[in-house]
Parts: C-alpha cells; sequence; structure tokens
C-alpha cells in the first residue's frame, strides 16, 4: 500500500503493521471468513491494488465497488471490503455508497490501519452502526472493522 513516508515511520514507531496490503488482506478476509467462493466487492482508494491481490489468491468473484447504481448490483456480494481510505469521512462514504450491494448476513471489513488513534475506529464504528450495520462491541481496538449487515424483519418473516 503505497503512503506517505511519515505516515510509515509513525506505523513503524508505533507498531502499526506496515507489511503491505497482502496481509492486511488476508486479515481482512480471515475477518470475514471469505473463501475464493465468496462474492466479493473492493472499494476505496487501494481498491485496483487489492483486487489484484484477491485475484493471485483465487478469488475470481471479484469486482470493483464505487457506488451502488442499479437494483441489479444490490444484494450480490458476500463480502465487501474498504481499503486505503485516509479519513473517516472518507471510509464512512465508500460503505454508505456501496452498502447496498451486500447481500442481508455479508460481512463489510474496513482497513482502519491509517487511524492510528482509538478515537477516529470508534467514530467510524459508531457511523457503521448509524448505517444500520452490525459492529461487536470492542472492534475499535483492531485495525480491521467488521460489520455485518442484518437481516431485515421483512425477510425473516
Amino acid at each position: 500500500m503505497s503512503s506517505h513516508p511519515f505516515r510509515q515511520a509513525a506505523q513503524f514507531l508505533l507498531g502499526v503493521p506496515t507489511d503491505g496490503i497482502s496481509r492486511t488482506l488476508e486479515r481482512m478476509l480471515t475477518l470475514a471468513e471469505a473463501t475464493p467462493l465468496c462474492f466479493v466487492a473492493v472499494t476505496g482508494p487501494d481498491a485496483g491494488e487489492a483486487m489484484s491481490v484477491l485475484w493471485r489468491k483465487g478469488y475470481d468473484r471479484v469486482e470493483a465497488a464505487r457506488r451502488a447504481t442499479c437494483r441489479a448490483a444490490d444484494e450480490q456480494s458476500d463480502v465487501l471490503l474498504i481499503v486505503g481510505c485516509s479519513t473517516v469521512p472518507d471510509a464512512r462514504a465508500a460503505a454508505a455508497s456501496t452498502l447496498t450491494m451486500l447481500r442481508p448476513g455479508g460481512a463489510l471489513v474496513i482497513d482502519a490501519g491509517a487511524f492510528l488513534d482509538q478515537e477516529p475506529r470508534r467514530t467510524l464504528c459508531e457511523d457503521l452502526r448509524a448505517l444500520g450495520l452490525e459492529v461487536e462491541a470492542q472492534a475499535e481496538l483492531s485495525a480491521e472493522l467488521l460489520a455485518t449487515r442484518p437481516f431485515s424483519k421483512r425477510a425473516a418473516a
């Protein structure tokens, strides 16, 4: 993942993983319990690099997600990955604009490694809850945030 040298130095000094997008994606996929059979949508500034890594890992059902613009794209993805956002508003906007692509019960994982403090991650978790996603307690303690799209009450009936 490309980043500013000062950011890389700060990550190194704070002990934040700096081993590139491949290791970050591996943690994100593990958190989402994703397999190569899953439909994966990827968005964010590092989406192109992430998609390339996923294809090399054998994930054939990967697509870029910028905005959900048509009903045919709704609820088709098992996993939605947001990679490379450097601010909370950017990550929230990426989640909000692509959320309908995620199927009920699907996993959304955000690479929050750019947020070196716990407070921005906590804010992002609250933003995800405001979007209607389920976020586990203390998710802000991790560099990757997991949220799931709940099954609607209508679908459960």
